[in-house]
């Protein structure tokens, strides 16, 4: 019983563990791309730009995706990547020189005859129609020559959408709709009274506390302790990691001078400390539900 719940404990706390793999993972992969992107292989670049962010999302890969397309010509992509860009990091300084990069992307289109078209819902993962054909799954973009196309969603579990949209050549059109949980039907509209609580029949009369000699021993906890003070250990060193970023991003903020080797450094402190306390707290999180599980389970043997 000793090693089960040995393995239980490590177990628990190594999902904590397997999160900051990932995060070590998708730092490995995005370097890899950015090599084979330095080397011009953008679409193996794109592959481990994609796999880092499957691991790790953070809006500023999109723009990477968006650089690798735009070297393929793949002029759709790289203006769904660059707006997924923007939509996912709006306080980007760089955001008017990606406009104007999405404005050419747009011109090239235009001299093509179609414009592309872009649709997001929330939730994500809606099937889309145009003019009754089916086309996949939102997030989603698609090139068409200007019109007006009937646009139809779908999702389990939300109310269907029907609109029509009008494409011009001139721009790209993008389309976001927040879908609306499907409403129950008119008979479940006024939910029925839950039913009435049964009481409890009287239990017979029991001594307040049983003979001493008939008292079960009491369990020990010997692992739920260990569990609780890998908790501890390990919310304590999140937050001198935390402490240490926040130190790094008032020194970044507080720099009077510009020196950017300085301010690199300070960001780069302030990045790295803020993974760790987020993976230190990530596996006091795993601690604590693991000493609550044993708890209960070292209770009963």
């Amino acid at each position: 019983m000793s090693r089960l719940l040995a393995a239980l404990l490590a177990a628990v706390l190594l999902a904590g563990a397997a999160r900051a793999d990932d995060a070590a993972e998708a730092k490995a992969r995005f370097r890899k791309g950015a090599d084979l992107y330095r080397a011009g292989r953008w679409r193996e670049a794109i592959d481990e730009f994609e796999a880092a962010y499957r691991l790790k999302p953070h809006g500023a890969i999109h723009f990477n995706v968006a650089q690798c397309r735009e070297k393929l010509a793949e002029w759709p992509g790289a203006l769904r990547a660059y707006e997924d860009y923007l939509r996912e990091v709006p306080d980007a300084k760089d955001r008017a020189s990606v406009r104007a990069s999405m404005r050419k992307i747009e011109e090239r289109l235009a001299a093509a005859g179609v414009q592309a078209l872009l649709v997001y819902t929330d939730p994500p993962g809606a099937e889309l129609r145009l003019d009754g054909k089916a086309r996949g799954k939102t997030p989603l973009h698609t090139v068409l020559p200007p019109g007006t196309y009937a646009l139809a969603l779908s999702l389990d579990g939300y109310e269907p959408v029907a609109e029509e949209v009008a494409l011009a050549l001139g721009a790209s059109r993008v389309v976001d709709v927040v879908l609306k949980p499907a409403r129950a039907g008119a008979a479940a509209s006024a939910p029925a009274p839950p039913p009435a609580l049964k009481a409890a029949p009287p239990s017979p009369q029991v001594p307040v506390a049983p003979a001493a000699a008939s008292r079960p021993p009491q369990k020990r906890r010997v692992y739920t302790w260990i569990a609780a003070g890998a908790a501890a250990a390990a919310a304590a060193t999140g937050a001198y990691f935390g402490w240490s970023a926040s130190k790094d991003e008032d020194a970044l903020a507080s720099m009077t001078d510009p020196d950017g080797s300085q301010a690199q450094r300070y960001a780069s402190g302030a990045e790295s400390n803020a993974r760790k306390a987020n993976a230190m707290y990530a596996v006091a999180g795993a601690a604590a539900a693991a000493g609550v599980t044993l708890f209960f389970v070292e209770g009963k043997f």
